[in-house]
Formats: C-alpha cells, sequence, structure tokens
C-alpha cells in the first residue's frame, strides 16, 4: 500500500513569502524515495512570495498551479499562471510570485537538483 500524507491545514507555515506545507521528504527524511521536494503553496491575495534564486546554485524548481491566478517573475518577465499551467524555474534563475488578484493562488512546488538526483539514482 502506497503513503499519504494529508495537508495540515491548522498548521501551514509562512516560507519565503507564502503560506504552505512542505510535504517531501515524508518527514523531513533526507532519506526520501523520490529524487525531490515539494510543498503545498498558497500566495495570499495582494501579496508577493519573496524574490530570490534556488540554493544550491545548481537547484531547478516547478509550479504546478491547483486554482486562482497570479503573475509568476522569472528574471523580470512576468507571465499569468492559471489553473493547470506548470512554470519551471531553471538553476539560477532569479524568481518570485505576485497575486494582484482577490483570489488565493494555490501552488505546489517541487525542486530538485543533481545532489538529490544522484543520491536517489545510487540508492537503486
Amino acid at each position: 500500500m502506497g503513503t499519504i500524507k494529508k495537508l495540515d491545514w491548522n498548521n501551514l507555515k509562512h516560507e519565503y513569502g507564502v503560506d504552505g506545507q512542505r510535504l517531501l521528504p515524508w518527514n523531513g527524511n533526507a532519506q526520501s524515495p523520490f529524487p525531490f521536494g515539494g510543498a503545498y503553496c498558497i500566495c495570499r491575495s495582494k501579496t508577493d512570495s519573496l524574490a530570490h534564486v534556488n540554493s544550491p546554485a545548481d537547484e531547478e524548481e516547478m509550479f504546478i498551479v491547483i486554482s486562482g491566478k497570479a503573475l509568476v517573475n522569472i528574471n523580470g518577465e512576468m507571465t499569468e499562471m492559471n489553473q493547470g499551467d506548470i512554470v519551471h524555474i531553471p538553476a539560477g534563475d532569479h524568481h518570485y510570485v505576485s497575486n494582484p488578484f482577490d483570489e488565493d493562488f494555490h501552488f505546489y512546488a517541487l525542486w530538485w537538483n543533481g545532489e538529490i538526483l544522484s543520491e536517489h539514482t545510487n540508492k537503486k
């Protein structure tokens, strides 16, 4: 049987300017069966996430939009994102989410780098 990890809506953490919960790796375990980390994120209405470049330097990221809409800024280029859209943020790219709209923006963030992928491949 697979593992189910439920989102704890009452204990969301404010991190990188969004409210959310890190769901991967399982229970913060570095020996995760997955070659990536992940978090459910909510960029609240009329707020922005923290503008940043991912660290470590080779870390890439992907956002999968669950609901709402927002503007995703990658290296100064703004793109509107809507439910079902996916955005890839290459390593080294400056990025943030801006939500000037009246509805909260829900998305799932996944991140990975060479070290995570290498560790996962070597476990097999």
